[in-house]
């Protein structure tokens, strides 16, 4: 089997990827292409082999409906990559698409409005109860844009206060992800706008969001909040997609590996080694670096400790990227169902309970800091945070995100040594090392 890989915007395939009969792949570009689609990937004559196209084309497949129905349907294996791209290609992240050998483009721009339909109140009220409910959309209902992620989302596009979505067949892209808060966690939504609302005030590039509220099919009030899509450009009523990856594609790492515990080998290993060496072939590295530890150290002061290598993206401007704005930034160490070990290890440091001063010149070294110095602007930065989000988050997300994050202000500090004079609020009882 033989597909054709895409980059929406070029007339012919950047390459064509191949699935043998043992179900191994293989990629190969085509002969005029100029443009990498991956960092791990650059533009070669040489075939790529089964390793690095699973790392990469792996990575584009994500769990869902559409996974789940084309699994069912054609009685295919999970790990039959090749297979599953035939029929879900169309979907990938970004503007890469896949589709099978001569048939053309999984992607187009799109015109707006031609390109779109209004998602009328009465069905936009059905499918977020859905979501809220099920985690799932309605059964009929399509997805024409599916969205990674466990939280329940739909991709659409928001103009005038009104929702709309891709007609079948126009392949025209979204540019606004809508999650939705799931009953088993009713704040999420809410919670993630008031972080990323705050992220912009301390010149953090994040995606910009907004919270909103929907009345379900029962009259119950449901959460969501609305997000930018980063990767998007839209020129007048033209919408088109911006070439990206995750950082696991950047490393030729496959999804399994998106937390450094889950590594085994240094050369396969999601590290702040590894950040630094997405940092050194962006366009400028030094402004890759302080944008990431400026991320990494809002990720902390907020306990966001889910900021694995699938919730990094590189945009593409050409050859070289840049590091995408914060976004997927959650409140992980208010909730104890769900393991506060650090993404990636800052030093030496597991958690945020070992992050002293020592261990985050260490990581600054480790992701190409020349100076690696925690020096009085990083500590504003901390002590800001501490000092003006507590309040900003008892307004915005109510008071167990903000006790919640003025205790884990109060575990970061205590690591530190340092005085971020954190405002006293009411006792929150968070896990230390996930231990009650």
């Amino acid at each position: 089997m033989k597909l054709d890989v895409w980059l929406e915007g070029k007339m012919t395939p950047v390459g064509t990827l191949e699935r043998l009969a043992d179900k191994t792949l293989r990629f190969t570009y085509s002969n005029d292409a100029t443009l990498p689609i991956s960092a791990s990937m650059i533009v070669r004559q040489a075939s790529y082999s089964d390793a690095a196209c699973v790392a990469y084309f792996g990575n584009l497949l994500f769990e869902g409906q559409a996974l789940e129905h084309v699994v069912a349907t054609h009685g295919l294996d999970r790990d039959d990559i090749g297979s599953l791209l035939y029929h879900l290609g169309t979907d990938c992240a970004g503007a890469i698409s896949i589709t099978p050998e001569g048939t053309g483009p999984g992607k187009y721009p799109g015109r707006f409005p031609h390109d779109y339909e209004e998602i009328d109140h009465n069905r936009m009220r059905t499918i977020i109860t859905s979501l809220h409910r099920h985690g799932r959309l309605p059964d009929g209902e399509r997805d024409p844009s599916p969205v990674a992620g466990i939280q329940p989302k739909l991709a659409v596009v928001y103009h005038d206060q009104k929702f709309y979505q891709p007609k079948i067949g126009s392949k025209a892209p979204t540019t606004h992800i809508l999650k939705v808060s799931p009953r088993s966690d009713l704040a999420i939504a809410k919670y993630e706008a008031a972080l990323l609302g705050f992220a912009t005030t301390i010149d953090i590039v994040s995606a910009e969001t907004q919270f909103l509220e929907f009345i379900g099919d029962d009259g119950e009030e449901i959460g969501a909040v609305l997000s930018t899509r980063f990767d998007r450009r839209v020129d007048d009523s033209c919408i088109s997609r911006l070439h990206c990856e995750d950082f696991c594609q950047a490393l030729g790492l496959s999804k399994v590996l998106k937390y450094e515990r889950n590594a085994q080998r240094d050369d396969l290993r999601f590290s702040a080694k590894a950040i630094g060496q997405i940092a050194s072939q962006t366009a400028v590295p030094a402004n890759f670096q302080i944008d990431f530890f400026k991320q990494t150290l809002f990720n902390l002061a907020v306990g966001n400790t889910d900021n694995h290598a699938k919730n990094g993206t590189i945009l593409y401007r050409g050859n070289y990227g840049v590091l995408a704005p914060l976004y997927d930034v959650v409140p992980i160490t208010i909730n104890p169902h769900f393991t506060h070990q650090l993404a990636f290890r800052i030093g030496d440091a597991k958690w945020t309970e070992d992050v002293t001063v020592d261990n985050i010149e260490k990581f600054m070294g480790d992701i190409g800091f020349r100076r690696k110095k925690f020096e009085k602007r990083w500590l504003d930065i901390l002590s800001h945070i501490a000092k003006e989000s507590v309040p900003y988050f008892a307004a915005q997300g109510g008071k167990p995100l903000a006790d919640g994050i003025a205790a884990q202000l109060t575990v970061l500090q205590e690591a530190l040594k340092l005085n971020l004079n954190i405002p006293e609020r009411d006792y929150f009882p968070r896990p230390i090392r996930d231990q009650g």
